[in-house]
């Protein structure tokens, strides 16, 4: 896996992204009609800078699935998998995504008790090693999605909490994702990216 880094050495960390490339609000017309539905993901990476993928998504996917995803994306794109639930599935499950996704992979998250409540961001060290907290992971309320005023104060409160922060949107349309990213950098976030060093 890949170590986190922003591309600011200063500047805190904040990532803005959907919940899976599939779930725009605006897929349909988003994506180019006679485009393979394969094909999506590099589409989606050649403008955007990485994705929160859902347990239930990541976990149907096979190796070759995982591989293809890796391949289909460029070095900065980061996935962002969801900490499996379920402990039986967690060592082997977390183990084969790493292997397979490595460096594109920045983090995994592993949510709160409540949509409300922040979730945590976590690395792993190897596979066996236990996983370290790196930064937190939060789900945007679905009421900001258009208030640019009050998505720069949520930002701005949440990012005071940790150095790095994954800010889950709730169906982006991608107008509305290019937007929020764009906000974040004139509030002077960095991205979280892969780190290739």
């Amino acid at each position: 896996m890949a170590t986190m880094q922003s591309s600011s050495t200063t500047a805190p960390a904040v990532t803005i992204v959907p919940a899976d490339w599939c779930s725009l609000a605006d897929a349909a017309s988003y994506y180019p009609h006679d485009l393979p539905e394969d094909w999506r993901l590099g589409y989606f990476a050649n403008e955007h800078a990485g994705v929160y993928v859902p347990r239930a998504v990541w976990g149907r996917a096979t190796a070759e699935m995982l591989r293809s995803w890796r391949e289909d994306v460029h070095g900065r794109f980061g996935f962002f998998l969801e900490w499996p639930s379920d402990a039986a599935a967690t060592d082997a499950g977390v183990a084969s995504a790493s292997a397979v996704l490595r460096d594109n992979l920045v983090a995994w998250v592993r949510w709160g008790a409540t949509p409300a409540e922040p979730g945590a961001l976590l690395a792993t060290a190897a596979p066996g090693k236990e996983a370290h907290r790196v930064g937190q992971a939060l789900h945007c309320p679905p009421a900001l999605l258009d208030d640019p005023r009050g998505a720069a104060d949520w930002l701005r409160r949440s990012v005071a909490a940790a150095s790095a922060t994954l800010a889950v949107l709730p169906r982006p349309g991608s107008a509305q994702l290019a937007q929020w990213r764009q906000l974040a950098a004139l509030l002077g976030f960095a991205e979280l990216s892969p780190s290739r060093g």
